[in-house]
């Protein structure tokens, strides 16, 4: 168990879901900060945080999976692959699944070495699952019933998504920090 290094791969295997930085060449555009390295990151995380994702067996494994799936993403988006519809639906449900649990760890994480963060933690799982869902909810609703008046929609709740993944990346690099002092 090495609490410092896995906090350290959830803090940036978040910052490499958050970001993206594409480059285009020749035509085809290539993700420079591709989100398959955050999960990697997390998948390695898993180990490390030892006890306190006890339990939670299901989160490696689906770490892994999700990695594997951007990774396959990744390859067709600079590829010209096929737009993946329901099934990118499902993924990111998935990811939302996985990001809820693992951020329930991080709050005992916190609860043991930063306290004051505690509180904090807890709200950013809540209002970053709301924020998704209702963002994947108005994506879905899109691709039914193809109403295009809803971009606008999904574009402030996709904006608020980012603020809020913004000040996570923040906190969870505050914990970091908190974590390194204690060790």
């Amino acid at each position: 168990m090495d609490i410092k290094k896995g906090i350290s791969y959830v803090a940036f295997g978040f910052l490499f879901t958050l970001i993206n930085i594409n480059l285009t060449f020749n035509g085809a555009t290539v993700n420079i900060v591709p989100d398959f390295l955050g999960w990697i990151l997390f998948f390695l995380a898993y180990d490390k945080l030892g006890s306190y994702m006890e339990n939670r067996v299901y989160l490696k494994w689906g770490f892994l999976i999700m990695a594997v799936f951007k990774g396959v993403l990744w390859i067709l988006d600079f590829t010209g692959g096929p737009e993946l519809g329901y099934l990118g639906i499902f993924f990111s449900l998935l990811a939302l699944f996985l990001m809820y649990m693992l951020f329930g760890a991080l709050e005992k994480v916190s609860r043991d070495f930063d306290p004051s963060r505690e509180q904090t933690i807890y709200m950013l799982k809540i209002l970053n699952l709301t924020a998704s869902v209702a963002f994947v909810v108005v994506g879905l609703i899109m691709l039914i019933t193809k109403a295009e008046t809803l971009a606008v929609v999904g574009l402030v709740i996709g904006l608020a998504a980012l603020v809020l993944a913004v000040y996570t990346t923040f906190v969870l690099f505050g914990l970091r920090k908190a974590v390194q002092e204690e060790a």
